[in-house]
């Protein structure tokens, strides 16, 4: 026996007739005769004798109508809690990236946070694809899409790639950039980014690198020691005021980015409110990242 069962009993025995019955549960006629005679053949007993002045109770249906009347103030009861329990209950939501968008959301975390009372985020920071199936991860912001179908994916917005030195280093040298000698580029067999890798080996000569590294956070770094040129997202480089975009040599690239979530979890209420309030920060300061220097949200 399920609530659905008794709830087509109650409303039989409230209207006191199949056809207005049916009309307050929005079922046909014949659909809800079928599914009481279905429910009497489980009860093993007749609950209603048809008679030409509506339904009328056989004994066996007079014992079940107690039961039916507190089952129905139970679902009234969950009903009206519903929303408060689902206000109510701190909700932990891990979310993975790398440490380029790691520093991007960890700009505006007290903007986030302020989104999202009752919910704790968790950041994991990592290159590598965390499993959604086994909740290693909530949600991912990367730019390449997923590949699984069970994964799907919003886009979030744009982030762009220049080529940066510090101040001090550019009062140091002659050379047009592409021709001096100190570059500092990526670790090719960990370099996670590679369109920009590419541009390296389409415009940088390879003896030029005097230092290698593996992440932005590591290029940020060395060029701020004054190492000479390199790669940035705008949102980095041009936050830190000891460097120069070198605007003469254009874009390196543009990496779309997506925030992917599993399929299940767009049910959840407040994962949902997580994914609006992430795609909210990503469009209120990507699209400003030209002029970006530390802004908040």
């Amino acid at each position: 026996m399920n609530w659905e069962d008794l709830k087509l009993f109650d409303a039989a025995v409230s209207a006191r007739g199949i056809a207005a019955a049916a009309r307050t549960l929005g079922l046909s006629q014949p659909q809800l005769s079928r599914r009481l005679r279905r429910f009497e053949d489980e009860m093993g007993a007749r609950l209603f004798d048809r008679t030409p002045n509506g339904l009328m109770l056989t004994p066996a249906g007079e014992r079940l109508v107690p039961i039916a009347a507190e089952m129905k103030k139970i679902a009234s009861g969950l009903d009206r809690i519903q929303p408060e329990i689902a206000n109510s209950a701190e909700r932990v939501i891990r979310i993975s990236l790398d440490e380029v968008r790691e520093r991007f959301l960890l700009r505006h975390a007290k903007w986030l946070h302020e989104q999202l009372p009752g919910i704790r985020i968790e950041i994991h920071s990592a290159h590598l694809h965390l499993d959604h199936a086994t909740r290693e991860t909530d949600i991912q912001i990367r730019s390449c899409l997923p590949e699984s179908e069970t994964l799907v994916a919003r886009k979030l917005g744009e982030i762009n790639y220049r080529v940066y030195a510090s101040r001090q280093y550019l009062a140091t040298t002659t050379e047009q950039p592409l021709q001096d000698p100190n570059w500092v580029s990526f670790a090719a067999e960990r370099c996670w980014y590679p369109v920009i890798a590419q541009w390296y080996r389409d415009h940088v000569d390879e003896a030029f690198s005097v230092l290698k590294v593996n992440t932005e956070n590591g290029m940020l770094y060395a060029l701020q020691e004054n190492m000479g040129y390199g790669v940035l997202p705008e949102f980095m480089g041009d936050a830190a005021v000891e460097l120069v975009r070198i605007d003469s040599l254009g874009l390196v690239d543009v990496s779309s980015e997506h925030l992917i979530i599993h399929r299940d979890l767009l049910r959840d209420a407040q994962v949902k409110k997580t994914v609006r309030a992430i795609a909210m920060l990503f469009k209120r300061n990507l699209a400003a990242l030209d002029q970006e220097t530390g802004a908040v949200a």
